[in-house]
């Protein structure tokens, strides 16, 4: 994620942020960086199985059971 860092005077940037008394007459670094959005994980998912729900990728199992055997010994 890209973020640009400013140093500048804090009586400069008073106008816009509360800057305590002590901090104006100092250089202040600042970084801006965008904000991450939030990802719906669930509506992702949901969409997922809503596009695909024609889709059965266990139907060319005939013994499940002999299946999951076979899939522990991979292991």
């Amino acid at each position: 994620m890209e973020s640009y860092t400013v140093i500048t005077k804090g009586e400069s940037i008073r106008h816009c942020l509360d800057i305590p008394p002590e901090f104006l007459d100092m250089d202040l670094e600042i970084t801006i960086k965008p904000v991450r959005k939030h990802c719906d994980f669930l509506k992702k998912i949901e969409d997922i199985f809503e596009r695909n729900k024609n889709v059965n990728p266990f139907s060319s199992i005939s013994d499940p059971v002999q299946w999951q055997r076979n899939v522990r010994n991979e292991w």
